[in-house]
């Protein structure tokens, strides 16, 4: 089921939401197939958004193979992400078979730029999930609120509609969110002619990153002991 879910998943929100879309404002936007547009900023957003919540769960659900010496926390925070990309990247190809068997475009158009901003986005996902993963060990019951936080930041990433279809007037404070800058940025790289938002820029998610990765690298070596040695998590 777990599996079988992974793919069902971004089929039902497409569907879902497609057919929503359709009835109210019609089949296209910003020149492009709505469950196009959407699934190029969804598929992305649930790859980011397995990635964090599944290394969150990694200590506990991994915590036998600390019987082995040679195995640290921080190899089972790597397999996750490996593993939730290979996973990802095999229900995209399966969707983009689809969507292309029943005549949408599926061309990318700057495709070197589209997979440096995926890889990005999956840095930023590692570092935060890092970040999570000990402050919820730490704290775990906050585990489940963190889990709710990605609701509403599905809507206001830009994964249903564009950022400049959302309130101008809270524009400042949602480019505080790293995933709508992520979004656009890879829009802008698949969807021919499509202008970000004003104020997206992949120096913001980067610099961001690097400080995720800093403070949870460095976090990390200084509690990688106590993580084994407790059952938190």
């Amino acid at each position: 089921m777990g599996a079988a879910w992974t793919l069902i998943e971004p089929v039902c929100h497409l569907l879902i939401f497609s057919l929503l879309f359709s009835m109210l404002r019609g089949r296209t936007l910003v020149g492009v197939e709505y469950p196009v547009f959407v699934l190029v900023g969804m598929a992305p957003f649930l790859l980011y958004r397995n990635t964090t919540l599944r290394l969150m769960d990694s200590l506990r659900e991994n915590r036998s193979l600390f019987a082995y010496k040679q195995i640290k926390p921080l190899d089972t925070y790597l397999a996750r992400v490996i593993v939730e990309a290979c996973l990802s990247a095999t229900v995209y190809g399966i969707i983009v078979f689809g969507f292309a068997w029943f005549g949408f475009d599926m061309a990318v158009t700057f495709p070197l730029e589209w997979v440096a901003m995926l890889v990005l986005g999956l840095l930023f996902s590692f570092g935060l999930g890092m970040v999570l993963a000990l402050i919820t060990h730490a704290f775990p019951s906050i585990k489940s609120i963190v889990r709710m936080a990605f609701f509403p930041l599905y809507f206001v990433s830009g994964v249903l509609m564009p950022p400049s279809y959302l309130p101008q007037g809270l524009m400042p404070i949602l480019l505080l969110n790293p995933f709508l800058h992520l979004l656009e940025l890879i829009r802008a790289e698949v969807i021919p002619h499509y202008t970000p938002v004003d104020g997206v820029s992949a120096t913001f998610v980067a610099s961001v990153t690097i400080v995720l990765l800093f403070a949870s690298l460095g976090a990390y070596r200084a509690r990688r002991l106590h993580l084994v040695s407790t059952k938190n998590g």
